[in-house]
């Protein structure tokens, strides 16, 4: 009987697809942490990884092995986007690392892509001192950054309040088409919104996230990574063309968004396209 019931348990775990074993909430997280663990111990041994593993690093490919793994530490705060329909994560990061002998807390994203149970992409975006100034501003404060520690990204919406992947897709999009000297179609912000970007917070003054009168374009733009539960989701652009940057959309129960966390990268050519745009 016992033998007749482990085995029927099996049969049934077997007749589970891959992905579905894969991608749930936890054992994402679980990528999450083991890819923080490689980072830290400079070694990837702890992450499974897949055969055609392809990693960025502020636009630029790196093996597996260099480039962040070999300069960067401890992570100090850690707030990561889930989602579970296709199988990726997006993690925002305040890290030590060091370079030359000297260390610094590098502002971080990384967005992790699995496939059959190993990560096949990690896309990653640091923010180093003096490394991101764009429009006489230098996005780079980890000390600010650290005093958000405590923002709730992590807690459910109720199942009657969440918002799906299109519209919280669509209103992100709306926020990068906004930087116009007028703009007519902006997202639903919430009142009042809030916006951080590397660290630096851009509405102190005036608590709203409305890009209104900032005349940028801003190109290439992706939404590989949305947490329909929490509802989150991450936008990445090339920021004025030439600035990789991923901004994180953290949006209420009215649909509304109340907060944006944007990490950039290090300067590229304007025409780089780094990852696939979405169709």
């Amino acid at each position: 009987m016992l033998r007749t019931a482990l085995l029927a348990a099996v049969m049934t775990a077997l007749a589970v697809p891959a992905h579905a074993q894969t991608c749930t909430r936890d054992n994402l997280k679980s990528f999450v942490a083991n890819y923080f663990k490689a980072v830290e111990t400079h070694d990837m041994s702890a992450l499974p990884t897949a055969p055609n593993l392809r990693i960025t690093e502020n636009g630029a490919e790196t093996k597996p092995g260099e480039g962040f793994v070999k300069t960067g530490g401890k992570a100090t705060i850690l707030r990561s986007l889930i989602d579970t329909e296709r199988c990726g994560t997006l993690t925002q990061a305040l890290v030590d690392e060091t370079i030359n002998g000297t260390t610094q807390p590098t502002i971080f994203a990384v967005r992790l892509k699995v496939t059959a149970g190993k990560v096949s992409e990690i896309e990653a975006l640091m923010a180093r001192k003096a490394g991101t100034a764009a429009g006489g501003l230098n996005f780079y404060d980890p000390v600010a950054l650290l005093a958000t520690k405590d923002q709730d990204w992590t807690t459910p919406l109720p199942k009657d309040k969440r918002l799906t992947r299109a519209y919280m897709n669509e209103q992100a999009n709306k926020y990068f088409s906004g930087f116009a000297a007028d703009p007519q179609d902006l997202p639903n912000f919430a009142t009042p919104c809030h916006r951080w970007e590397g660290g630096v917070q851009t509405t102190v003054k005036n608590p709203s996230c409305s890009p209104k009168g900032l005349v940028l374009t801003h190109t290439h733009r992706r939404f590989p990574v949305t947490d329909t539960e929490v509802g989150i989701t991450a936008g990445f652009i090339n920021f004025g063309q030439n600035l990789p940057d991923v901004h994180m959309f953290k949006f209420n129960d009215e649909g509304k968004v109340v907060w944006i966390q944007a990490v950039f990268g290090g300067r590229v050519d304007a025409t780089t396209q780094i990852w696939p745009d979405e169709k």
